[in-house]
């Protein structure tokens, strides 16, 4: 995340939506869409995998069949590092300047 938040912020997303996204601050100030693809790496990301029917209608009627497959492979992209880094201890490299959530022992 530490990469992440610093290019984001680099290229204009606001520490109000990284500390959002990163549930360190209200969320309101998301769009539906920013919202809905967290709410949705969320259950991607749990185990099991907990992405209802119901919910993915609501994904579709806002995201393209295309946007949602990229999304998709990010998240699981996001996963595989995480379950590589944690274990391995890589930690991260202070390129954000916003103090981020350490992960827990």
């Amino acid at each position: 995340m530490d990469m992440h938040a610093a290019v984001g912020g680099d290229e204009g997303l606001s520490r109000e939506k990284i500390e959002a996204a990163l549930e360190m601050a209200d969320a309101s100030s998301l769009s539906e869409r920013e919202q809905l693809a967290l709410e949705y790496a969320d259950g991607v990301s749990a185990t099991p995998v907990d992405v209802s029917d119901a919910f993915f209608e609501k994904l579709a009627a806002v995201f393209s069949e295309t946007e949602i497959v990229e999304l998709t492979a990010h998240i699981a992209q996001e996963n595989y590092n995480a379950k590589s880094n944690r274990p391995l201890r890589v930690a991260g490299n202070d390129f954000c300047n916003i103090e981020l959530p350490k992960p827990a022992d």
